[in-house]
């Protein structure tokens, strides 16, 4: 069985927190399953071919603490880059419960979007409350998702 399923370049700044080197990634990784470990390539500052990691993603950043001690001299601020070894691929989107009945009530397919797209539409309809607001907007995605009529 393979350790990893994909690989994915990345790059960030190194933060100092509480005496240890944090991964900073420039772009936070979505899609991808968090708090788990896995292996990151790290090319710059040093060449490291396989330092474990565990995935820490949030709101709006997602960080790569190393499981072992590392960079003793790294500096805040300094550019890193490498390769993260996804351990298990893309998540698929988890579609609400009201969101597939309603699709599967119109005859829609969810299982073609991007994942640009998904995201967008899971995250518009994440934002509304139970209520007439999420059913409107339930109405919309499936709107734009059935096309023109």
């Amino acid at each position: 069985m393979p350790r990893h399923t994909g690989e994915l370049a990345i790059h960030g700044r190194l933060e100092r927190r509480e005496g240890t080197v944090l991964f900073v990634v420039d772009e936070r990784l979505s899609g991808h399953d968090t708090f788990l470990s896995t292996t990151l390539r790290l090319d710059q500052p040093v060449h490291l071919p396989e330092l474990p990691v565990r995935i820490l993603t949030f709101d709006d950043v997602t960080v790569l603490a190393p499981l072992v001690s590392v960079l003793p001299r790294a500096q805040a601020g300094e550019e890193w880059s490498g390769t993260l070894l996804i351990p298990h691929g893309a998540r698929p989107p988890t579609i609400p419960a009201d969101l597939a009945q309603a699709a599967a009530e119109a005859g829609v397919d969810t299982s073609g979007w991007s994942p640009a797209e998904a995201r967008h539409l899971l995250t518009f309809l994440s934002e509304a409350d139970s209520g007439p607001v999420r059913t409107e907007r339930i109405g919309m995605i499936i709107a734009a998702l059935a096309g023109p009529s």
